[in-house]
């Protein structure tokens, strides 16, 4: 039963919280009680049919009955086919999850038999039965810790304890049920008990077995990966339990060089939840340096480069236009296409503030002119771009808008004579209010869409920014029985 619930946790757990401790982790993953009794609830009853049917061995036992003598008495296929329990909770302590279950009542089959011998004669009698047991409360405790930065799971403490166990048999003689239920009642008591507590066991060295085959990294494309290396063991409250994650972005071709980039960084910042995440079951806090990874492992790999070969306005990229900015280009190549070539000189920079994300770009632009068949770059123009946006969410995306706030421009060489800069800027605004700017924009109104967990469903979301963080908030919704999750949960228990 728990070893169900915990894992499934483990799985929803892009769920993110407030301070981060460790110098290495730039994700912080929390799940609240709120959460927890939300997938417990959920869980309970899928876990219950892990346990049934539940085989116990053969139980075989001699006793003497007054005026009979020596009796041997066997109870054998006895089945468990039926668990419902009545009530269940989930509590966080300082190293664990501890989870209980109890009022559970449990129905049972099982064949009967019995021999003795008077004199020379044997006389056996057999017959079937069924079995309830009440009063039934299993309990365990579930420590989960990082071991190379995999998540591990173990059970610290388990028990199971029954209160009655009644049995009913059918056939045979009267005289023999008082003493088959005196013989075996506590015996199948026990049986029951321990069978329970075996299965508990197993079940959750199986997922132990099953977490170590988490990966660390996930692939994003052929370009990137994201860290999802553990950095410390989960942290305990009373109302939560945080997980602390790497959570940057890699080369393929630089894993350890994109890690220590921003090993030194210091992380130990006070964050605050607004009012309408603490009430959600699960919130996820995603530094600034993991957006900035990413834009670092792109840009090296040479994906910020963009030629621009038409605008809304065409006639800005001819030399016609240009002749008061660059009088000796228009000389040279009267009436000539032109185009920009445009690449990003360093990795952009995003800053996380509040209810707004903000980020400057460096950019050398090279001004092209289609002389013929021919290419000639005649000046390159830096271009310092200060932008800012916000995000929403549009359904399960993350959407937003972005727009300019400033630029400026400085000229880093040229072929064709000085340029007339406070004129190109007119250029350059055009370019980016009217090009660059909507393209984001189109990209955004798009829409990122989270990572989802099959069968499962965000139930009002909410993100916000505040304090170098990006937070998002959520509840979440059981949607398909045909979960993939509990499908496979089902069969590793």
């Amino acid at each position: 039963m728990a070893p169900l619930l915990l894992f499934s946790l483990l799985l929803l757990l892009l769920l993110f919280s407030n301070p981060t401790t460790c110098s290495e982790s730039h994700i912080s993953a929390i799940v609240s009680s709120k959460g927890i009794d939300f997938v417990k609830d959920l869980l309970v009853n899928e876990a219950v049919k892990t346990m049934t049917p539940l085989e116990l061995p053969d139980i075989q036992k001699t006793t003497k009955i007054p005026l009979v003598g020596y009796v041997t008495m066997v109870a054998s296929d006895l089945t468990l086919y039926e668990l419902n329990v009545t009530s269940s909770s989930a509590n966080l302590g300082d190293s664990g999850v501890e989870i209980v279950a109890s009022g559970v009542t449990a129905d049972m089959s099982m064949d009967w038999s019995y021999s003795y011998t008077v004199g020379w004669i044997k006389i056996s009698d057999k017959g079937n039965a069924s079995v309830r047991v009440e009063g039934m409360e299993v309990g365990l405790t579930m420590i989960m810790k990082s071991n190379n930065g995999s998540l591990e799971l173990t059970v610290s403490d388990l028990s199971c304890y029954i209160d009655k166990c009644i049995i009913s048999l059918n056939g045979g003689a009267s005289w023999f049920y008082q003493g088959f239920v005196n013989a075996f009642k506590n015996h199948i008591r026990s049986a029951v008990e321990k069978a329970i507590i075996q299965r508990v066991t197993d079940g959750s060295s199986k997922l132990n077995a099953l977490l170590q085959k988490v990966p660390k990294s996930i692939s994003l494309d052929h370009i990137s990966s994201l860290n999802l290396t553990l950095v410390s063991n989960p942290i305990y409250s009373d109302t939560s339990i945080e997980f602390d994650i790497n959570g940057l972005f890699n080369s393929s071709s630089r894993k350890e060089e994109a890690n220590n980039k921003w090993r030194n960084y210091n992380l130990n910042k006070r964050v605050h939840l607004s009012s309408d995440c603490k009430s959600k079951m699960v919130v996820a806090s995603i530094d600034e340096l993991v957006f900035n990874s990413a834009l670092q492992v792109y840009f090296q790999a040479g994906y910020m480069n963009l030629l621009v070969k038409r605008l809304p306005v065409q006639s800005i990229l001819n030399t016609a236009s240009w002749q008061y900015i660059v009088p000796q280009l228009y000389v040279m190549y009267p009436n000539d296409p032109m185009a920009l070539n445009i690449s990003i000189s360093s990795p952009p920079a995003v800053t996380v503030i509040e209810e707004k994300l903000s980020g400057t770009l460096y950019a050398d632009v090279i001004v092209d002119v289609m002389d013929g068949n021919n290419t000639v770059p005649v000046a390159c123009i830096q271009v310092e771009v200060a932008a800012s946006g916000n995000l929403t969410m549009s359904g399960d995306s993350i959407t937003g808008a972005v727009g300019l706030d400033d630029f400026a421009l400085t000229l880093k060489w040229s072929n064709v004579g000085n340029l007339y800069m406070p004129l190109a800027e007119g250029i350059f605004r055009v370019l980016l209010n009217d090009v660059l700017m909507p393209l984001a924009n189109i990209l955004l109104e798009v829409g990122i869409p989270l990572p989802a967990v099959h069968g499962f469903s965000l139930q009002d979301p909410y993100i916000y920014t505040s304090n170098s963080a990006l937070f998002f908030c959520s509840d979440i919704a059981f949607s398909n029985s045909t979960s993939i999750l509990l499908h496979t949960l089902r069969n590793v228990l």
